[in-house]
Formats: structure tokens, C-alpha cells, sequence
């Protein structure tokens, strides 16, 4: 199965230049459906299977200017790749499997790497990992 990272790595390599925004896994791990956003702030939307191939997409999502300015300016302020990320998010709940990571910024201006984390026994874990300086400011 393709790891969260080969399924990142797969999709900015299909869109040159971008940047990882989210990527979920779907289908019981079988599709990461992963979102991107270009140099110019344009949003993309593609799955990646579990062998590392395309399958669907890159299909471009019509957001319109604010929210392409709202992106890069996320994209612009972080100093944490959705790599970076994912290894702080995994050393925080050991033998825990990522099913989502994404780049959010709260109403507090707060930017922040928000990981869904499942152990082997079922229980998940919310991660956030500040995407400017990478501590976890939260983990349960």
C-alpha cells in the first residue's frame, strides 16, 4: 500500500510546483484523496491508489481570488511540509496510522498541520503540529 508520503510525493509530482494542502485516506486505505495548490494559489483535487498511480484527476477546483490568495498566503507561512508534519504527527502517537493531514488556519491566525492518527487497537488521535515552528499544541 502506498504510504501517505509516496501518495503525496505522487501527486505534487503530477502537478509540478505545488504544494500538499490535504490528503485522506479513503476506500479503507485503498485511495488517498489528496489536494494541491499551485504556484498561483489554483486548488486540485486527484486520488492516488494504493500501488502509487493516479487514478483520478488532477481535476482544478474554480475557488476563485480570495480564497487562491487565502491558500498561498497559508502555503506562504509555512515552514513545515505536509512531510515534516507527518513524521512530528507519528512520533507523537507511536504505531499510529496517519488517515488524514491537512493545512488549516483557525479565526485565531493560528496555522496548523491537523492530523487524524488511528492506533493498531482502533483509537484515534487528533494531532496538530504549528506548521510555523512544528510543536504539537494538541494530541487526544
Amino acid at each position: 500500500m502506498a504510504s501517505l508520503e509516496k501518495a503525496g510525493a505522487v501527486a505534487m509530482n503530477a502537478v509540478k510546483g505545488s504544494t500538499l494542502l490535504s490528503i485522506q485516506s479513503e476506500n479503507h486505505g485503498r485511495i488517498w484523496g489528496v489536494q494541491l495548490a499551485g504556484s498561483d494559489g489554483t486548488e486540485r483535487q486527484m486520488e492516488v491508489d494504493a500501488s502509487g498511480n493516479v487514478v483520478s484527476g488532477p481535476r482544478v477546483i474554480d475557488t476563485g481570488a480570495a480564497e487562491k490568495a487565502r491558500v498561498m498566503a497559508m502555503v506562504k507561512d509555512s515552514e513545515f511540509t505536509f512531510k515534516d508534519a507527518a513524521q512530528k504527527a507519528r512520533s507523537s502517537v507511536p504505531q499510529g496510522k496517519i488517515t488524514h493531514l491537512s493545512l488549516d488556519r483557525y479565526s485565531s491566525n493560528l496555522l496548523v498541520w491537523d492530523a487524524d492518527v488511528v492506533t493498531p487497537d482502533g483509537t484515534g488521535y487528533e494531532v496538530k503540529i504549528d506548521a510555523k515552528d512544528g510543536i504539537v499544541t494538541k494530541n487526544g
